[in-house]
């Protein structure tokens, strides 16, 4: 594996990898990232994928591991999504503007194909607060509301806050699991005087920080007041030009004015961000030297189409019911855009057997995996017990001078 990693390509070419199965896919990723020191992007055809690489990953390598997920609800429907990933999203992103160091970012094919707010936004909606700096609470807190945090009573939920007198709790995204959970910024006065981590159950304090950065509770971020009226002006002419029904676009406008975060309104994101800072991609986030790797990227290209179609029949369905909707190009890339977009750096493309059609070059990796284990294990459990199998199995590899990894 050593001497395959070193003669992986440079610049923007692309090449096949055959022959990883199981974990020895993650075990490729981790070495590729230790070796070339450089960021490495994976698409998955699914999210349920997402966890299982991510946990294989994390045993293997010692480089962060990132997870940016897709929203998971179909297109063009009045539904908003889980606030947990909204927030795993924003944190994801936010990390890949401010790591410094090589990382593995881990997204899905439907998740990829979402056009993201700029990055400029998520910057302009980030507060970091430090332990005994003076704070202005008050424009805090109408900063946080800004940036989509909903007021409650008490914070339980990524984008909960509450105000107690000088104490304000946030459950803002954070990439670390680790170190997850919402902050109790306690205020004597003006200054901040304490930044604890606190369980949202007991109530209690698990940890003190020096300082957090509090990022956006949604990337539905409204422009400035002072932007409104130009920002109203462009809605206006983005709605006559795409023929909404005038109903149908005085009520969208109206809850635009009084900026409102309606259901679904995720699916009009392109309005908030016009020219000429306009919405972006996955791509533009990651480091400019990434390596883009496509897990078989024949079932990856399968889900996009049928993404795709999925895309089309509810874009069709919105337009025969007269709703206000964008056109597909405009919050989604197509296949061909999404191969433009990864073809800005090195691609491999992980295929469980080799491409009778392909055109790159074709490395292959002789590994297994653990079913004829799995089914010994079944066979021999009432004859020598579950174990006895995967003993025997230890005692070979073991024998053989190999290394052995349980987890």
């Amino acid at each position: 594996m050593q001497s395959l990693i070193k003669r992986l390509p440079g610049g923007r070419s692309q090449l096949d990898i055959c022959g990883l199965h199981g974990g020895s896919a993650a075990l490729f990723l981790a070495r590729t990232v230790a070796a070339r020191q450089r960021s490495v992007c994976c698409i998955v055809p699914a999210d349920e994928q997402l966890e299982i690489l991510a946990q294989d990953l994390r045993l293997f390598s010692t480089a962060e591991v990132l997870v940016y997920p897709s929203f998971e609800i179909p297109p063009y429907t009045p539904m908003s999504p889980d606030p947990a990933t909204i927030a795993l999203r924003l944190a994801t992103l936010h990390r890949l503007l401010n790591n410094a160091e090589p990382c593995i970012v881990l997204s899905s094919a439907e998740a990829v194909l979402r056009r993201l707010p700029p990055k400029s936004a998520l910057g302009r909606h980030s507060e970091l607060v430090m332990a005994g700096e003076e704070t202005d609470r008050e424009a805090l807190i109408r900063s946080l509301t800004d940036a989509g945090y909903q007021i409650c009573s008490m914070v339980q939920h990524e984008g909960d806050l509450a105000v107690r007198g000088g104490i304000i709790d946030i459950y803002a995204p954070c990439p670390d699991p680790a170190a997850a959970g919402p902050l109790r910024l306690d205020f004597f006065g003006d200054t901040i005087d304490s930044i604890r981590l606190f369980d949202p159950v007991s109530q209690r304090s698990t940890a003190e920080l020096e300082e957090a950065v509090l990022l956006p509770a949604t990337d539905i971020l409204f422009p400035a007041p002072a932007q409104d009226q130009a920002w109203l002006g462009f809605l206006k002419k983005t709605a006559a030009a795409l023929g909404w029904p005038r109903d149908r676009a005085d009520h969208l406008l109206m809850q635009f004015e009084e900026h409102i975060r309606f259901a679904g309104i995720e699916f009009f994101l392109p309005l908030l961000f016009p020219e000429p800072d306009p919405v972006q991609t996955l791509f533009d986030y990651l480091p400019a030297d990434s390596i883009m790797v496509f897990d078989d990227p024949a079932a990856v290209n399968q889900q996009v189409n049928l993404l795709r179609d999925r895309i089309m029949a509810n874009y069709d369905e919105a337009l025969q019911k007269d709703a206000a909707v964008l056109p597909p190009p405009h919050l989604f890339l197509d296949q061909q855009e999404l191969d433009r977009q990864a073809a800005r750096f090195p691609v491999l493309n992980l295929r469980p057997l080799p491409d009778p059609d392909g055109s790159h070059e074709t490395l292959t990796l002789t590994t297994g995996d653990h079913t004829l284990l799995r089914q010994e294990t079944d066979l021999q459990r009432k004859k020598r017990g579950a174990l006895a199998p995967l003993v025997d199995r230890l005692m070979t590899w073991t024998g053989s001078d190999d290394t052995v990894i349980l987890a």
